[in-house]
């Protein structure tokens, strides 16, 4: 059995050792005044139900069989720490630097050291710099993690926000429906301030795409994209608002993200294609010992 208070006051002790945040995706009682501590939830598939024994085997194969189930549990805690941190980078909850994980798998308990500076998401989220402020790129992030996570009115929707190069977007497009912010005032069309973002993502349900610009502020809403798509590669299954999406950001210095309408995945698009996948299923559903920004 395993002493699951030991293993608790050791990630206690690392994260107090290395002055770093927990991010706990279980259940187990992680109280502490020592360090702050992120509760996060995750939906990954089981990973004993992957590798569960099938029949007879040899020794030989029995040892592979234990070899690979901790090599890919020590992975799933890893991803589930990554994906976490990120969450709680867009989420406001962290600016980066080193986590500490406590993840409990099926037949493990892992702790787990990140640091989400280096992080391949985090650094390429933070490359989108060179085009567009990265506060505004989090708070479209945002937007596409409330849709994604929640749909609107239960119901799941894909939408796509184009942002930045505005002259050249809007050159390249046109309205698909009256744009409904012509003639709103600039605050209400501020999308860094989240009190906007509500009618941002009852407006993200019309056909086309949103269009910001460098400093945050809604252009237009229901815009078609009038780009060339068809030397565009981008996952198979994507659909047309993701070859739309791609085909701007190669023709112009804008950076689209999109969110797809089956399963939520969340794609930011940089020179016609998608450098960053972020999976919407990890939730941060509590924060101790820390102020959310």
């Amino acid at each position: 059995m395993r002493d699951v208070e030991t293993i608790i006051r050791a990630c206690i002790d690392v994260a107090k050792s290395i002055g770093a945040p927990i991010i706990c995706l279980s259940d187990l009682p992680v109280e502490t005044d020592d360090v702050p501590v992120i509760i996060a939830a995750n939906n990954m598939l089981n990973v004993d139900t992957l590798l569960s024994p099938v029949g007879s085997s040899s020794e030989g194969e029995q040892i592979l069989r234990i070899s690979s189930r901790v090599a890919s549990e020590g992975e799933t805690a890893e991803k589930q720490v990554s994906d976490a941190g990120v969450t709680s980078f867009i989420r406001g909850v962290l600016d980066g630097g080193v986590v500490v994980g406590l993840v409990e798998l099926p037949d493990a308990i892992s702790i787990v050291v990140h640091d989400l500076d280096e992080n391949p998401v985090m650094k390429e989220i933070m490359d989108c710099g060179d085009r567009v402020d990265i506060r505004l790129l989090v708070s479209v992030l945002n937007i596409a993690f409330d849709i994604a996570s929640f749909g609107m009115e239960g119901v799941s929707i894909g939408c796509a926000f184009i942002i930045g190069d505005v002259e050249e977007v809007m050159h390249r497009s046109h309205q698909l429906v009256l744009n409904p912010y012509y003639g709103h005032r600039r605050e209400e069309r501020d999308v860094l301030d989240p009190s906007t973002w509500e009618t941002v993502k009852e407006f993200a349900q019309l056909d086309g795409v949103i269009v910001i610009d460098e400093e945050g502020i809604v252009v237009a809403a229901g815009r078609y994209l009038d780009v060339d798509a068809s030397e565009i590669s981008i996952k198979q299954g994507l659909g047309a608002r993701h070859a739309a999406v791609a085909a701007i950001t190669r023709d112009t210095q804008a950076v689209g993200v999109a969110v797809s309408q089956t399963g939520g995945t969340i794609r930011i698009f940089k020179d016609g294609i998608a450098v960053v996948e972020i999976d919407p299923t990890t939730k941060i559903t509590g924060v101790h010992g820390i102020g959310v920004k």
